[in-house]
């Protein structure tokens, strides 16, 4: 039998994340029903900030999906020098800082971008414009095509070798292996990929905000911020209960989607055959690759490099220190405030399934899993009112970033740690159990020291999620608490090109500081 004290942790977690998100909705409906008629503010641009959110939404997630399908299948059907490297590092751009990207995207695609300046030396017109529902696209394809890209890769990869051997000696055409092989693999991926994909779109907010280029492209993250900082209260609260009703209801629709696909079991085949490709599908594939790699690469690289040309002694004022100083302190305390609700959870989780509570387990696990469904933008505005007496006093406000960017990280935490904490206190609890072992002497001895790798790699990427937020701090930033994605936004918004590329360089060189750490974790673990 389960003891109290093994509910605790979980039970102290999984109320505070219940207290925050109910006080921040309750504020949110306050302001709404206090209001006299809300139906005036439901007019024709109302309906037109969900049209453009849901519009750039599904855009943005096609044009990923198929941009990923089509260089993985070109990944699979040739090999060169440093193409695992690049597959490597595609998954990076997922949980880059969306202000890096926009700036990465500015050196290169900008009127003052690598683009403009070739075509002014070859006396030709640079047509690109990047602010505007093209900008938008471009930059939700960079950050979420190559994460696609590297799972629709390992998934074609996954085909049995005996079935490529037996394609090649009927002879298939690549068009008929990949239907009846490939595509039955990868149409399983799809769905669960078009759902994160869309959801992370339809939620952008700081894309959205540097690119959007005026209201006519404005989205609901957009529009509610612009609400709060103009003190419309009630348009704020009425915006944040529109996308808190879309994103629940999408959510409630791909779950009863996915609850209708049956399921297909794959032989993972590490043997290295490849299939006869003719010559003509080879360039063309090679042509696919080249404007990928360059897509992807760079921006990054325009970034670094202009940063350290554009360096200065001088632009590092006492605003940049401070914004730098913020960004670690508060990365760093969003991080432990993960680690600690998801540690406290899965503490408990993992002794609900050893005693067999799996109804019990699988409540927990949906309470923590519930900000999934709340937008940050929702979640910052709901404290913001709720709040709203306090926005002057700078260690509060630091504390209450903390706690949403935690929030927002935790689900990640709970997807990496949930299997392997049970695993391994489920391989050790008899013998703990018999040797007394329990409370912090059995976290230290058995979860810490059997997971403390996994552990360090999901702190870094909490702490990378926190590090390029935009969304909390645009709401609560000023002059009490700026940091560098807050100082960067401030920068591209007045046209400081020089000062934003260098900005975007610390913080670029910062994310992948942490992104080696989690690297070189899983090398070692491996």
């Amino acid at each position: 039998m389960l003891k109290f004290k093994s509910f605790l942790p979980g039970i102290s977690a999984a109320s505070l994340i219940l207290i925050v998100l109910s006080s921040a909705l309750i504020a949110i409906w306050r302001f709404a029903l206090q209001s006299g008629n809300v139906t005036i503010y439901l007019d024709s641009y109302v309906l037109h900030i969900i049209w453009i959110t849901f519009y750039q939404a599904i855009l943005s997630t096609i044009l990923s999906l198929l941009s990923a399908i089509l260089m993985a299948k070109a990944l699979s059907l040739i090999d060169f020098k440093g193409k695992q490297l690049l597959i490597k590092m595609m998954p990076m751009t997922f949980i880059l800082p969306a202000l890096v990207v926009v700036t990465g995207l500015l050196s290169v695609y900008g009127q003052q971008g690598l683009l403009a300046y070739v075509c002014q030396l070859l006396h030709i017109p640079f047509p690109f414009h990047i602010y505007g529902l093209q900008g938008i696209l471009l930059a939700h394809i960079f950050l979420n095509f190559p994460y696609a890209c590297a799972l629709f890769y390992k998934t074609l990869n996954s085909v049995p070798v005996e079935q490529k051997q037996l394609a090649a000696q009927l002879n298939f055409s690549t068009f008929t292996y990949f239907k009846l092989l490939e595509w039955p693999l990868l149409r399983r991926q799809i769905l669960p990929m078009t759902a994160l994909i869309f959801m992370l779109c339809f939620s952008s907010f700081a894309i959205v905000l540097a690119l959007g280029g005026g209201p006519k492209y404005t989205t609901l993250e957009v529009a509610i911020y612009q609400a709060v900082r103009d003190f419309d209260l009630l348009q704020a609260a009425l915006l944040a209960c529109l996308q808190l009703v879309c994103c629940v209801t999408f959510i409630g629709l791909m779950q009863k989607i996915n609850k209708t696909q049956s399921t297909l079991s794959v032989k993972f085949s590490h043997a290295n055959y490849r299939l006869p490709t003719v010559n003509w599908l080879k360039v063309i594939s090679v042509i696919i690759i080249v404007i990928g790699e360059l897509f992807i690469l760079l921006p990054l690289f325009c970034i670094l490099f202009q940063g350290i040309y554009f360096f200065r002694i001088s632009l590092l004022t006492s605003m940049l220190q401070q914004a730098l100083l913020s960004s670690i302190i508060i990365a760093t305390g969003s991080a432990m405030i993960a680690m600690l609700l998801g540690l406290l959870l899965l503490w408990t989780n993992s002794r609900l399934l050893i005693n067999r509570q799996r109804q019990l387990s699988n409540r927990l696990m949906l309470i923590a899993s519930l900000i999934l469904a709340i937008p940050s933008m929702v979640l910052a505005s709901g404290l913001f009112l709720l709040l709203f007496g306090y926005s002057n006093n700078m260690a509060f406000i630091c504390l209450l970033i903390m706690l949403c960017n935690g929030l927002m990280a935790l689900p990640f935490i709970l997807k990496n740690l949930a299997m392997p904490m049970y695993d391994i206190t489920a391989r050790y609890w008899q013998l703990s159990q018999s040797l007394n072992i329990n409370g912090l002497t059995h976290f230290y001895l058995v979860d810490f020291k059997g997971l403390k790798s996994l552990m360090l790699m999901s702190f870094a990427f909490a702490a990378i999620l926190s590090l390029g937020d935009f969304g909390v701090i645009a709401l609560f930033g000023g002059q009490s608490v700026i940091t560098l994605p807050y100082y960067l936004y401030q920068q591209i918004s007045h046209y400081h090109y020089q000062e934003s590329v260098v900005t975007a360089a610390i913080l670029l060189l910062l994310s992948f500081s942490l992104l080696v750490v989690m690297d070189y974790d899983r090398t070692s673990k491996n």
